[in-house]
């Protein structure tokens, strides 16, 4: 019995046949997208098997696409085919390694191998570190998950772009319960406390930073103070705390959340 033909790129087995010659079967591989031909004759034994690169198949339809680029979707598929809402933990582990092998792919062929057969762009304009997984939540958390902020707080290149607006779909999804919109609500903050604050533009001590997230999201612990002025200036601000003061509303939480559930 004839052995089964595998692909000679990556080996996943069942190439699809697309064209008939007379010395030779053509076929794609349903896995990393090579084109090869079948060797069937001897003098063919001698000859290089043919191998056309072809960029890897789209992953958009993917509900792992929303969380992360299309090349690590792929990867991430060829080790687990079911998840579709990873978890904080999951998901960190998953770009952490992927970072790795990127990175390894710059001395190791096996590495090189396979972030060629999983990504859509050539290895040499891929960077070689980009900020992890944590670092990207925590400039979100940081400045009200406003995503051009954190981006810039990150360094602001077309990758740091890429992973800011991927990490922030997931927080404002599948990872929504991560945020600190979804902490335990905080006890509201005194009158006197809010109108100290507003007496004063220069909040640094732990308890007017707990006053002022009580007034404005109603969490003890959210964003950064440097955060939330630039996400919201001083002004929205002040009128935020009369806002509190006068009926206990929190526009701003308001204007996160609503920011989040449009993404």
């Amino acid at each position: 019995m004839d052995a089964p033909m595998t692909c000679v790129q990556c080996g996943h087995p069942d190439p699809v046949p697309i064209t008939r010659r007379p010395r030779r079967t053509r076929y794609s591989c349903r896995s990393c997208g090579a084109l090869f031909s079948e060797v069937l004759f001897p003098q063919d034994l001698f000859e290089d098997a043919i191998v056309d690169r072809e960029p890897p198949a789209p992953a958009g339809a993917d509900p792992l696409s929303a969380f992360m680029p299309e090349r690590m979707v792929r990867w991430v598929r060829e080790r687990d085919p079911a998840t579709d809402a990873p978890d904080r933990v999951t998901l960190a582990r998953w770009y952490k390694d992927f970072d790795a092998l990127v990175a390894a792919a710059r001395s190791s062929p096996q590495a090189r191998a396979t972030v060629e057969r999983v990504s859509e762009i050539p290895l040499d304009r891929l960077p070689a570190r980009i900020p992890a997984f944590s670092q990207v939540c925590g400039a979100l958390r940081a400045t009200c998950y406003d995503a051009g902020l954190a981006a810039a707080r990150l360094g602001g290149a077309d990758f740091v772009l890429e992973r800011v607006g991927h990490v922030r779909r997931w927080l404002a999804t599948a990872g929504r319960s991560t945020t600190w919109l979804a902490a335990p609500p905080a006890l509201p903050p005194a009158r006197e406390e809010v109108e100290a604050l507003l007496a004063s533009r220069d909040w640094h001590t732990t308890d007017q930073v707990k006053t002022l997230f009580r007034a404005l999201f109603g969490v003890d612990k959210g964003p950064s103070v440097t955060g939330v002025r630039e996400r919201f200036g001083d002004e929205r601000v002040r009128q935020a705390l009369l806002a509190c003061l006068e009926s206990g509303a929190r526009p701003l939480r308001e204007a996160v959340a609503a920011d989040l559930d449009a993404a």
